[in-house]
């Protein structure tokens, strides 16, 4: 064989891996909208490649199933917003990090209209109604659990307070808090759009008695 052949045989496995994780990252990036606009239960795959512009043999050499599809979408999202929140912790000066800032934060991650918020809804309907599905929420909650008490206890170590309670307990409470504030700010509830609690400043004095409510100074 030829050194030309060689090098020809190396690079074409290459250029194909690359070539399916580009199909592949395409087909997840579409399909957000897709679940978003129909609802999980409502896809189809054809839903999914046109929405991506691929065929269907495109689908199944990257996914068995819609399912599959929604799970590693949602498996991303939360991803990204855990990174988001710790990167924006990180970037802020020690002498700038206060409650506000955190408050400030939360708001980010509640806006009206992202996908997160009717991901997150969909999937636990589905879970509510599917044994398989609850096991791959649990799973993927845990993480995501552990993922934000680590980031809560940097954030109370920054602000110079130790928790009060555990904090696994302590991120369960701040994500049922983000959670439901994100549904209210996704229907347009008048508690955080009337002016007297807008969304900005409920959620900054919701984390500030948080705060003080479980945790103390160190």
């Amino acid at each position: 064989m030829s050194t030309r052949e060689q090098k020809g045989r190396a690079v074409a496995p290459s250029r194909a891996h690359r070539s399916r994780e580009n199909t592949r990252e395409r087909l997840l990036e579409a399909a957000v909208d897709v679940f978003v606009e129909k609802g999980l239960k409502r896809v189809t795959v054809d839903d999914l490649v046109q929405a991506a512009g691929f065929t269907r043999g495109a689908f199944y050499s990257n996914f068995d199933s819609v399912d599959e599809v929604f799970f590693e979408v949602f498996r991303r999202r939360a991803t990204a917003m855990i990174d988001h929140a710790r990167a924006a912790i990180a970037a802020v000066p020690d002498e700038e990090f206060d409650v506000a800032f955190v408050g400030r934060l939360i708001d980010e991650m509640t806006v009206p209209g992202d996908p997160w918020v009717v991901l997150h809804a969909e999937f636990t309907l589905f879970a509510v109604r599917n044994t398989d599905a609850r096991v791959v929420l649990d799973a993927y909650s845990e993480t995501m659990r552990a993922e934000l008490a680590d980031l809560i206890g940097e954030v109370l170590r920054r602000l110079g307070r130790r928790p009060a309670v555990p904090l696994p307990q302590l991120a369960q409470v701040v994500s049922a808090l983000q959670i439901h504030s994100a549904l209210l700010a996704q229907t347009g509830d008048p508690v955080l759009t009337d002016g007297t609690l807008g969304a900005k400043g409920m959620s900054e004095e919701l984390v500030r008695r948080l705060v003080l409510g479980f945790s103390e100074p160190e």
